[in-house]
C-alpha cells in the first residue's frame, strides 16, 4: 500500500474537494500505519530528519501546519524545551482528536487547533518557526500563495519557514509515492518565486533521503 492509495481514499471520503469542503484526511490510524510501512519501520528517524531541517532550538515557538496525528509535534516539543512551545493546526477533526490523545498520553502541553492554513487564527509574529510537511500538494493551487502569506504573517523578521513535499520531474522521482495523483502533479520547487515574493530570503532546498520528498526553507525578511 502506498501514499497515493492513502490520498486516494481521502479524496473519495471527501477530504480534498474544494476549499470550503476540505475536511482533511479522516483516517488517523491508517495514516500512522502507512507512514510506518512506507518508512520501513523507521518513522521516528524520518520525523527526526525533518526536524533537523527546521533548525529548532530550546525556547523556540513552533507552528506545525497540517499536524496530522501529532507524532511530529510531540518530537518537536522535546526539541524546543526548555522554554519553547509547539502549536499544531489541521483541517481534519479526526486527526486533531488523535493528536490530542497522543499528547495527553505523553503528558505534554501541546495546543492543537482546527484551522485552515490560509486563515491562521494567530497574531502577527507569534512563532519563531513554521513547518508544512506534505501539506501543500493537497491545497488547491489558487490558495497556496495565501498559505505562504499567512506563514509569513505569523513569523517575525528572522523567523524560519520549512516546506516538505514532492518535487522534481516525475520521470526522475524514485519513490512510488512521489509519482501519482496529487503527488505527481505537484513540484515544491515551483514555490521558490512565490516564497521570495511573500517576503522570504535565503531560500534553499533540495531532495531528502525519504519517500522521494524535497524541502524548501527560507527566512522571513
Amino acid at each position: 500500500m502506498n501514499m497515493h492509495h492513502m490520498r486516494s481514499q481521502a479524496r473519495v471520503a471527501g477530504a480534498v474537494m474544494s476549499p470550503d469542503a476540505n475536511k482533511g484526511i479522516g483516517f488517523p490510524r491508517l495514516y500512522d500505519l502507512l507512514v510506518l510501512v512506507l518508512t520501513r519501520g523507521r518513522d521516528r528517524a524520518y520525523r527526526e530528519a525533518l526536524l533537523d531541517l527546521a533548525g529548532l532550538a530550546p525556547g523556540f515557538q513552533l507552528l506545525e501546519v497540517g499536524c496530522g496525528t501529532g507524532t511530529q509535534a510531540i518530537s518537536a516539543w522535546r526539541r524546543v524545551q526548555p522554554g519553547g512551545s509547539v502549536v499544531g493546526v489541521d483541517v481534519s477533526e479526526k486527526m486533531l482528536a488523535a493528536a490530542r490523545r497522543k499528547a495527553g498520553r505523553a503528558g505534554l502541553d501541546i495546543a492543537f487547533h482546527h484551522a485552515d492554513a490560509a486563515e491562521l487564527p494567530f497574531e502577527d509574529g507569534r512563532f519563531d518557526a513554521v513547518t508544512f510537511t506534505t501539506v501543500l500538494h493537497m491545497v488547491p493551487e489558487a490558495r497556496r500563495s495565501l498559505c505562504l502569506r499567512e506563514a509569513a504573517r505569523v513569523l517575525p523578521p528572522g523567523g524560519r519557514l520549512l516546506l516538505i513535499d514532492y518535487a522534481g520531474p516525475v520521470s526522475e522521482r524514485g519513490h512510488m509515492s512521489a509519482k501519482h495523483g496529487l503527488h505527481g502533479q505537484f513540484d515544491l520547487h515551483g514555490l521558490r518565486q512565490p516564497l521570495a515574493a511573500t517576503g522570504f530570503e535565503r531560500i534553499e532546498g533540495g531532495p531528502l533521503n525519504w519517500l522521494g520528498l524535497h524541502y524548501l526553507r527560507g527566512i522571513r525578511v
